[in-house]
């Protein structure tokens, strides 16, 4: 795990080299070694977290081939081994122990094609000297970054903005039309930044450029949507849980290979419970477990549950209680780790996990981000899936639909949505119902975010707040991100996981993590988003659809026996800090910056609505959501870009 970054010349008169001294801002990524590799139209530059071969011999920038192929690579190619032996009976030799030197090798055999034989997480970019190419490369889900600027005169590619804004000829203006969009998602959906002209590299996508051929779009090598087919599946229900939990148990195992010590993200919740039970079964010694919790122990405290479940599978068990004046107090650090706006309001639990693992001296940190995307585990994405299915194939309702658009339906399903007699499930259609009805949504795309009320809610705030610069983004502009067209109804399903992992997943979860881990020197590895578990799961709901048959009920059946019974019955809990008070500090210690800050001098926001947005947190929590991604966004603006 390490930080990437480089240019690619297009001219050698267009040339201006950076040294090791330039990595600096990339140096939490790697802690353990750096260096640059400089040819006539190319500089690489890379910071090492040593993970796997500590020696030397894994040292980046890494050369092969007779120096032909150089890579800088930020990730882990979990079947590395595997790969080497089938590379080794073609012909190749290796001089290290690392998966660095086998990633070059099958580049060097199979071409771009090698993407489709790593398991792992992996950025990275590799340049062949013979062809003057060079090839940017991000994983299937997007678990490490990878942003890039290009112009006439030469590309620049690096891990995170903090690395790539130093290597630009100008910092960028702010755009926008994806400043709206975050403001909606509470993220910034890729392959869109908040800089003009940075963009990307998507999931799953590769991006040749050479001097032969400059002007290139990313093209997708994998798709959630669309899995390798397979054959001889089971399709009775036994078998399809014993093929799931064959398949994660492999994944765990492959994940466990390290040359540094391992730890376990534990909340006691079922994802991460099934993770460090496998571990542990496959551990020589017991497993580091980490879990958080907050002052009182509230409710929502799940350190209780992950002690007595740390406890029966033999784990070492730590604690991290977090205080919401050391959140406030870290809110304008905790920006700058995150690199880019991510107003998650967990985002402070996320950071102390991998800290408190640093700090025992742990450098790998297994976690079950993922399983909820995977295996239903949201309510509301399984209700798009029925709404959808229910109006795709009844022209009835399509035709009524119009009807809860009506102001009398919109004050009835606004107030099931909130009124304590209507059932939660009758709050989630609710609340469906109405954004359906109230959102103005392309015809022809699917009804998805506008189930989730923070997007919904934003459509009636922002109006009153945006300035100048925001009147040329169209009201259809946060539907971009999910435009992926027209589905059949039995492609649902599918079409709506792509749609969770294309934005949430990657956006959200995937580059948080990434980000506030590798801020401490610690690597991620997340076993429930392994490519071949994945592909195993979507093809099996080809033939058996599994949305309706309740929250993550293949994943609970298949760990039947490894975790204890209470902790696979357990309702659902989900990260929960204190957000009222976590998010109303902030807003209140940190807001006075909107006054004479970047948005309003951009023309983002109308300085004489400040006054108004400051006094969102004593209204709704939505209101209070929205003033908080507004202090986060200039706070990001302060700490990020304006430190270039």
């Amino acid at each position: 795990m390490c930080g990437i970054l480089g240019r690619f010349y297009r001219q050698r008169s267009d040339r201006s080299s950076f040294t090791e001294q330039d990595l600096t801002t990339l140096a939490h990524r790697g802690p353990d070694g750096a260096g640059v590799y400089t040819d006539r139209h190319i500089q690489l530059g890379h910071t090492r977290l040593a993970i796997i071969d500590l020696t030397e011999g894994g040292h980046q920038p890494m050369t092969y081939g007779g120096d032909r192929y150089v890579i800088t690579y930020n990730g882990e190619i979990y079947n590395y081994l595997e790969l080497r032996t089938q590379l080794e009976a073609k012909g190749e030799r290796f001089a290290s122990r690392s998966d660095t030197e086998v990633l070059l090798a099958a580049y060097k055999v199979w071409g771009q094609e090698c993407v489709s034989h790593f398991r792992g997480m992996f950025a990275f970019a590799l340049w062949d000297a013979r062809e003057k190419s060079l090839f940017l490369v991000r994983d299937r889900c997007g678990e490490k970054p990878l942003f890039f600027y290009q112009d006439d005169h030469y590309l620049v590619f690096a891990s995170e903005l903090k690395g790539l804004l130093p290597l630009l000829p100008s910092r960028p203006a702010i755009n926008p039309a994806v400043v709206d969009l975050y403001l909606h998602y509470q993220y910034v959906p890729e392959p869109f930044t908040l800089l003009q002209g940075v963009q990307k590299i998507p999931a799953g996508h590769t991006l040749m450029v050479s001097l032969d051929n400059w002007v290139t779009e990313p093209v997708q090598y994998w798709n959630v949507e669309e899995p390798t087919k397979m054959t001889g599946l089971p399709t009775d229900t036994p078998g399809i849980l014993r093929c799931i939990r064959e398949r994660l148990e492999e994944a765990v195992k492959l994940t466990l290979r390290s040359d540094v010590p391992i730890g376990v993200a534990l909340s006691g919740g079922i994802d991460s419970g099934a993770i460090a039970a496998l571990a542990q079964k496959h551990s020589t010694t017991p497993i580091h477990a980490f879990s958080v919790g907050y002052p009182g122990r509230p409710p929502y405290d799940e350190r209780k549950q992950a002690q007595d479940l740390a406890k029966q599978l033999g784990l070492t068990f730590h604690e991290v209680e977090l205080p919401v004046g050391n959140f406030v107090d870290f809110f304008p650090q905790l920006v700058r780790i995150m690199d880019e706006p991510i107003a998650d309001s967990a985002a402070f639990g996320h950071y102390a996990v991998p800290k408190a693992a640093a700090d025992m001296g742990i450098k790998v940190l297994l976690t079950g981000l993922g399983g909820d995307e995977l295996f239903w585990g949201y309510p509301w994405v399984t209700q798009t899936v029925t709404i959808n299915q229910i109006l795709a194939s009844s022209s009835f309702l399509k035709a009524i639909l119009p009807l809860t658009a009506s102001p009398s339906m919109q004050r009835v399903l606004r107030k099931a949505t909130r009124h304590s007699s209507v059932p939660s499930w009758g709050q989630r259609w609710a609340s469906l119902l109405y954004g359906v009805g109230t959102i103005p949504k392309p015809i022809d795309q699917l009804h998805f975010y506008e189930a989730w009320p923070h997007f919904n809610e934003t459509f009636q705030i922002k109006q009153t707040v945006y300035g100048p610069a925001m009147r040329t983004v169209g009201e259809l502009n946060p539907f971009r991100p999910t435009d992926i067209g027209p589905r059949k109804v039995e492609q649902l399903p599918a079409a709506v996981i792509r749609l969770l992992f294309h934005t949430w997943l990657v956006s959200n979860c995937l580059s948080l993590g990434d980000r506030v881990s590798m801020s401490v020197g610690v690597e991620t590895r997340l076993p429930l988003l392994d490519v071949e578990l994945i592909e195993l799961v979507m093809a099996l709901r080809r033939h058996q659809p599994d949305h309706t048959f309740g929250q993550k009920s293949w994943l609970r059946a298949a760990l039947k026996g490894l975790l204890p019974e209470e902790v696979l019955t357990r309702r659902k809990a989900g990260f929960q800090p204190p957000v009222g008070k976590w998010l109303s500090g902030v807003v209140m210690r940190h807001g006075n910056g909107l006054y004479d800050g970047s948005l309003t001098r951009a023309g983002i926001l109308d300085r004489n609505k400040i006054n108004l947005i400051l006094e969102m947190p004593r209204q709704r929590l939505s209101d209070l959501y929205f003033a908080y991604k507004l202090v986060l966004l200039e706070e990001w603006h302060k700490g990020v870009v304006g430190t270039r």
